[in-house]
């Protein structure tokens, strides 16, 4: 219209009558900061946005900013500060910066290695923290310092401050001591002995209860290394032998166990003018039953004698005279002295007055000196009066080994003379020494060896004066010192050039790394390296370039790491965005420049117009179409960064689109010609639905359509209707099959009736029917018929009761008479079409063997029935009973009772005119007939019994009167 105010802002009213957009102060878009959000999007004067940063940043500035006439925004995020990385023992941190996501790096000091994480990263919150799923950084030592000195104890191994990891020490005890545990030590990461030295102690050396001796005991209690007991006898005894004993430092008593033998008495005093004398009389008597004594004859007294006394070795007895009251006196050999009772006398009842004889022991000499001279008794010959001697450890004897005691109770040559041993000059060890000097080395002295620089001993480092006077072995051996493995570092490589002393190792790093440190490590005189272990550090470049309306974000300035250059809005990167630090320390390329961002100017578009000329960037241009014509694309286009936001959109005919979906039915074309409608079918690859089209719709097999519809593409581009529904067609339920059940579904394809039969039948038709269109059912209702076993046949002998062979029909099996029925009589039709079991057979009853007495014989080997045995006696005797006997239906045999007895013959007839002799017609008898005188026999004239009970011969005979011719 030309009324001016029927414009609204942002257009205004042009003499022209139509309303143009105006031009308002609007601002630039402020685009979203680094790290940060921003919320708002109207950027015209007057309008606020606000920003906030990403979690670890924190906002400069105002985070509230509104577009006044200038149009520019001033906002940015930086990272938060973590200030210096935390101390750690044992390590120097190293960091580029300081600030959120930036990694400080730790290097461990010399003859420390890091953990499984070097490295602490500066989080949102400003806090120095590990990487997730890692401990702090640690150092832990690759060393273990010296064990420390424990009583009693001596360290075998090599005298160093300290030992590299993994390397074993052993502790030994001291002589008299004992380990109570295990003796080696393990070195592990961390610097700690396993086990712990203080674990192990040297206990003294105990030995056990020193034993015990005859006629003796043992004074002490103190059994430990160095301890002395002393043995004494008891009264009456003397000690021979070593009277001391020390523990000695392999848990054993040192010296031979002594023995105590009884003091030598004289002989006693004889008895004068006196001796027992004593008879024996066998005066008693018993007063025996028959009233007599025992013996008649007088008893009469007899003088007792005395057995001879018994013989002594190195001595004998003097008198022959064994009677009652005579004495007998025991006397030794020269050089022997008695020991005991020498006078024996025989007693009034015929024994000697003593029972243990006397002995003779060789004579006593003084006890020799042993312990002022270090002298020990090694050996006692109490018969022959010979001692044996030797020197204690560490001295030597000079003189007489072997002494003898003679008659006169002296020895027979001086007591010899112990001298202490000495060792000579201590063994020379290569490259070594011992650590004192002397010209005197008496028994027992140790030597102790100390290598020059560059060597250690091996294991023994000192030897031992011995009690032979030579020196302990292996002697003490000097080897080169040997140096670990040199440390590992990270990002470098280690050139091991030797392990022996003055070997070197040489350390370098990889590529874009600088050494710090020494680059070459000495093996020490004292095993472990000298020059400390260095670090490798990335090399670093410079702070990257700015460049003119754009900036660069980097996160560290090492090796290998990245800067990303990026430009204001409406300025476009020129140049590769990304520069990487080389291992020279330089940057790899030069920056890129920003250049001011345009768009090509707008393309026109067919059947339609564009509003708006200008194509710098930000921009926004509008499309749209003629009536009857369709935007496809964007209505409207912004100059973006990297040109127009999206393609130039095309102006089509109008076209409806796809028809509204309808479930379980499809659509088709249709035209009107002369006022009918007949379908057209397409295709359904023909989408193309342009004004004017119309459309009806069917429903699959199974459905009904709610109402008929038919919809028409209008002119704005949309259908005129919404469409119909599909709803499954109903049909009536029939009833449930005899022996068998439906399942009714109602799915999307309409009802459906699927059949199943109970067990034991089975389904004759379709077990699935559907209902369709119309209201009907797809096909006939099947029926559920019982399963078929089939005939299991006849059984032979026997006969079969039931009905048709299905389920669950029952057979019935009998047998005929004289048979028998094997397996079941009965078997049933099953579910799964199977008979119970197999039918049965009639077998023949048997009767068995014949139970008949011993006399009767039978022949036949069948006993079953209709089978037949024939049954006989012996010669002489006739059955009673039938034969063959059958064997009968029931089981037995038809000659019930049985017997044979003996054949007797039926008594002959008489014969006329004539007579019969004999009586007896038993079996094998004989009779003979004779006629009267004139009168002749027609026939034989003896007849015989038969084993069957009948005469040989007929019984027709007769007497014929005698003519004469």
């Amino acid at each position: 219209s030309g009324d001016p105010s029927s414009c609204f802002p942002p257009f205004f009213y042009k003499p022209s009558c139509s309303c143009v957009r105006s031009e308002p102060v609007k601002c630039e878009n402020p685009g979203t900061p680094d790290f940060g959000r921003r919320y708002g999007s109207n950027f015209l004067m007057g309008s606020e946005v606000v920003f906030s940063c990403d979690n670890g940043y924190e906002l400069i500035g105002s985070s509230q900013l509104q577009c006044l006439e200038t149009g520019d925004w001033d906002d940015a995020c930086v990272p938060r500060s973590c200030g210096p990385p935390p101390a750690i023992d044992h390590a120097e941190p190293y960091e580029t910066h300081k600030l959120f996501g930036d990694t400080a790096n730790y290097y461990c000091t010399d003859g420390y290695t890091a953990g499984n994480n070097s490295k602490m990263v500066c989080n949102a919150q400003g806090v120095w923290v590990p990487p997730d799923g890692m401990e702090a950084p640690r150092c832990i030592a690759n060393f273990c310092l010296r064990p420390p000195e424990l009583p009693h104890a001596i360290l075998d191994s090599v005298n160093k401050p300290k030992y590299a990891s993994n390397i074993e020490v052993s502790y030994k005890c001291e002589e008299g001591f004992m380990l109570n545990t295990t003796a080696t030590l393990r070195c592990l990461m961390g610097g700690e002995w396993v086990p712990s030295p203080y674990d192990i102690g040297c206990v003294p050396v105990r030995c056990s209860k020193p034993e015990s001796i005859d006629q003796g005991y043992v004074i002490g209690t103190n059994y430990s290394f160095g301890a002395v007991v002393a043995y004494s006898c008891f009264k009456g005894f003397l000690i021979r032998g070593e009277k001391r004993r020390t523990c000695k430092g392999n848990g054993e008593w040192g010296g031979a166990l002594p023995t105590c033998v009884p003091v030598s008495c004289s002989q006693p005093p004889s008895l004068k003018n006196g001796y027992p004398q004593h008879m024996i009389c066998p005066i008693f008597r018993v007063c025996q039953a028959n009233r007599q004594w025992s013996n008649q004859d007088p008893p009469t007294c007899v003088l007792l004698t005395c057995d001879p006394p018994p013989n002594i070795v190195h001595g004998h007895y003097k008198g022959s005279d064994f009677q009652v009251g005579r004495k007998v006196v025991y006397v030794c050999d020269e050089g022997y002295e008695l020991v005991g009772d020498a006078t024996w006398t025989c007693l009034k009842f015929g024994r000697w007055d003593k029972t243990r004889p006397p002995r003779c022991s060789p004579v006593q000499c003084p006890e020799p000196p042993l312990e002022e001279n270090h002298l020990v008794l090694r050996g006692l010959d109490s018969e022959s009066g010979t001692v044996e001697l030797s020197c204690e450890d560490g001295y030597v004897l000079e003189g007489a080994r072997f002494l003898r005691c003679t008659p006169s109770q002296e020895w027979n040559d001086t007591f010899p003379v112990c001298k202490q041993v000495f060792c000579g000059p201590p063994p020379a060890v290569p490259f070594g020494g011992p650590s004192r000097s002397s010209h005197l080395f008496p028994f027992s002295s140790v030597v102790t060896y100390m290598c020059i620089d560059g060597f250690t001993l091996r294991k023994e480092g000192s030897v031992s004066c011995l009690a032979n006077g030579q020196w302990s072995s292996p002697y003490p051996e000097c080897i080169p010192v040997e140096c670990p493995q040199p440390v590992e570092i990270s990002d470098g490589i280690v050139d091991v050039q030797g392990l022996m002393y003055l070997s070197k190792a040489l350390y370098s790093c990889k590529t874009g790394y600088n050494l710090v440190g020494n680059s070459t490590i000495l093996c020490g005189e004292k095993g472990l390296w000298i020059g400390g272990v260095p670090s490798c550090r990335p090399i670093e470049c410079s702070v990257p370039k700015q460049i003119t309306n754009g900036k660069v974000v980097y996160t560290k300035l090492q090796f290998d790491h990245s800067a990303t250059y990026s430009c204001n809005r409406g300025y476009r990167l020129q140049g590769t965005k990304t520069v990487r630090c080389l291992a020279s320390g330089e940057w790899d390329i030069e920056p890129p420049a920003c250049v001011q961002i345009s768009c090509t100017p707008p393309q026109p578009v067919e059947n339609g117009f564009v509003e708006g000329q200008d194509h710098s960037y930000g921009v926004t241009i509008f499309y749209s179409c003629f009536p009857g014509f369709q935007l496809v694309g964007q209505d409207h286009l912004t100059c973006e960064e990297f040109g127009w936001s999206s393609s130039v959109p095309v102006c089509v005919p109008s076209d409806c689109g796809l028809p509204p979906h309808i479930d379980f039915g499809e659509y088709v074309r249709v035209t009107e010609l002369g006022g009918r409608f007949t379908s057209k079918d397409t295709g359904r690859l023909d989408l193309n639905f342009l004004h004017g089209t119309l459309i009806e719709y069917r429903c699959h097999h199974g459905y009904d359509l709610t109402s008929q519809v038919r919809l028409v593409c209008q002119e704005d581009g949309g259908w005129n209707g919404t469409a119909p529904s599909c709803v499954p067609a109903e049909c009536q339920i029939p009833p449930s099959p005899d022996h068998g059940w439906m399942n009714v579904t109602h799915g999307s394809l309409g009802t459906t009736l699927t059949y199943t039969c109970d067990e034991g039948y089975e389904l004759k038709g379709e077990p699935v029917r559907q209902c369709v269109s119309g209201r009907v059912w797809t096909t006939d209702a099947p029926v559920c018929q019982p399963v078929s076993c089939g005939d299991p046949g006849a059984v032979d002998n026997g006969t079969t009761q039931g009905g048709d062979f299905v389920y669950p029909e029952v057979l019935h099996f009998q047998c005929n008479p004289g048979f028998v029925l094997k397996g079941s009589s009965t078997i049933a039709c099953q579910a799964d079409g199977k008979w119970t079991g197999l039918k049965p057979q009639c077998e023949p009853v048997s009767c068995g063997p014949p139970k008949i007495p011993g006399d009767i014989t039978f022949k036949g080997t069948e006993f079953t029935y209709n089978n037949k045995i024939e049954l006989s006696c012996q010669p002489g005797f006739i059955l009673n009973g039938r034969s063959p006997s059958i064997c009968q239906a029931d089981g037995t045999w038809s000659h019930k009772a049985a017997a044979c007895v003996p054949a007797r013959c039926e008594k002959p007839s008489p014969i006329l005119n004539g007579r019969m002799l004999g009586s007896e017609f038993g079996y094998s008898s004989k009779i003979k007939y004779e006629c009267d005188e004139g009168y002749t026999l027609n026939g034989d004239s003896t007849r015989v019994c038969q084993s069957d009970g009948l005469w040989d011969k007929p019984s027709r005979k007769s007497c014929q009167k005698y003519v004469d011719f």
